[in-house]
């Protein structure tokens, strides 16, 4: 039977057409098994497999795994994967738009203020968890525009590598003649600019537009104090368009000679959230047996269910998507849902207690390699956190199954993980997390730092015996 990897290996030759029919029976195959992992992967793809229900693509239910179906679950991924996006944010896209519903008034916002200005920044900000990245894949997705997803705890997050990201992608998609990329094209914004005014004369009347994730999460040390973050151009030429986010309450450099209105704060649309937000939940119960099942348990109707939740969450989808996962794999069954917990640092902190955190004694050796999880600026692989932490590989594993829901999975030569989301490192950051337990930021940050430093001590070691030899 085919794994995981398999099935991320058959979606990605989908999404680039180069699948063969040996490709499309081993899909059928692992559906036919019912296959949970697989089921998750596709959800990516807004496809919801549920024994009881059916396979659901889009606002289509198909009752049997026949040819029709596999046709149209290969053009729902198709469909769902940006065509001129650089591959390394295609999968992030699919993730951040799995089960997106509404924010029509963001999407609005951002057409009228192309068409009332002749170019711009146009910036949306939010607290964690409220659904910034997840606008933007959407708008990406839906328009295949040029765009750049900042991601603090797992790269890229410098600002040579959104010069280089966008100027490659304004290359090849407005045909210029720049192959390779000239030396100095990652060194501060001059070449980016230079790109903009040629693009600009060959657009023919369409807004040129790129979308930028995240700039709160850019590393400051990557561009010069007095430059814009990620050395944004202050001057723009007409029909180039920046669409950026950034967390409320953190302010960025970006001076601007082109029309720069006040950002559009997602917490100014609350009616319009709550809205979202039930939408959201009455599509995963819809799709989902093992919801509808613990309800009925909770001898709840759907409309209660919905409500109490929708109350719970303060309106952040990423708590209803802990808090959703949670409930179909079982969890809280000693609950009742009053008993929940309120809003998504809430989440953290009653997950904290209850995989044992804050017990007596203290397990040291968890929290350590929690935070070493929330430290790192890369995917690690279990052995590596292991050096790290001076832990044993079942430790290690122990902890990785526990925060599962929390981790973000690549596969390389090597699993690797780092923190899903940064509202998680956050919490962990808060003060009156840190006063429960003797673990420390520098303390850990001191870990990886003395084991990197082994590490390159060692192969200079290697170097220097081979110019010796």
């Amino acid at each position: 039977m085919a794994n995981s990897n398999d099935i991320n290996n058959i979606i990605n030759r989908i999404t680039s057409g180069e699948y063969t029919n040996a490709d499309i029976t081993v899909l059928r195959e692992v559906l036919s098994s019912g296959d949970r992992q697989a089921a998750t992967q596709l959800g990516k793809y807004n496809i919801s497999i549920d024994q009881a229900q059916g396979i659901h693509i889009g606002d289509r239910i198909y009752n049997r795994l026949d040819d029709q179906t596999i046709q149209a679950i290969v053009k729902a991924i198709q469909q769902a994967t940006p065509k001129n996006v650089p591959t390394q944010f295609q999968s992030l896209i699919a993730d951040k738009t799995e089960g997106f519903v509404g924010r029509e008034y963001v999407f609005d916002a951002i057409e009228a203020f192309i068409a009332n200005n002749p170019k711009g920044y146009f910036t949306i900000i939010g607290d964690p968890g409220q659904g910034k990245s997840a606008i933007l894949a959407k708008y990406v997705q839906d328009t295949g525009c040029i765009a750049h997803f900042n991601v603090l705890l797992q790269g890229p997050n410098r600002a040579d590598q959104f010069l280089e990201s966008v100027c490659r992608q304004l290359i090849e998609r407005y045909e210029l003649s720049y192959d390779p990329l000239p030396p100095n094209a990652t060194r501060d914004g001059e070449f980016l600019g230079r790109l903009l005014d040629e693009v600009a004369q060959k657009r023919d009347g369409e807004a040129v537009i790129i979308a930028v994730d995240a700039l709160d999460e850019v590393d400051a040390a990557s561009y010069r104090d007095a430059a814009n973050i990620l050395y944004l151009p202050p001057y723009l030429p007409d029909g180039v368009y920046f669409i950026l986010t950034r967390r409320r309450g953190v302010e960025v450099p970006l001076t601007s000679f082109a029309p720069m209105p006040p950002p559009l704060n997602l917490l100014d649309f609350q009616t319009d959230s709550e809205r979202d937000v039930r939408t959201y939940i009455g599509n995963r119960v819809n799709s989902s047996g093992n919801l509808r099942q613990r309800i009925d348990v909770w001898a709840e109707t759907i409309i209660e269910f919905t409500d109490k939740i929708a109350e719970k969450s303060e309106t952040n989808f990423m708590y209803l998507r802990y808090v959703l996962l949670d409930i179909e794999s079982g969890l809280y069954q000693d609950l009742t849902l009053e008993q929940f917990p309120q809003g998504l640092q809430g989440y953290y902190e009653f997950h904290w207690r209850r995989m044992g955190m804050t017990a007596d004694p203290l397990p040291v050796e968890k929290i350590k390699i929690v935070y070493i999880l929330g430290e790192v600026r890369e995917a690690v692989s279990r052995r590596k956190i292991c050096h790290f932490s001076g832990e044993d590989e079942y430790a290690v594993q122990q902890v990785l199954n526990e925060w599962k829901q929390f981790l973000h999975e690549l596969m390389k030569e090597e699993k690797r993980y780092s923190v899903y989301h940064a509202s998680f490192r956050d919490f962990l950051h808060r003060q009156d997390i840190l006063d429960k337990h003797p673990v420390t930021i520098p303390g850990i940050h001191q870990l990886i730092a003395k084991n990197e430093l082994k590490v390159w001590q060692k192969l200079k070691g290697v170097l220097r015996s081979r110019r010796i030899e």
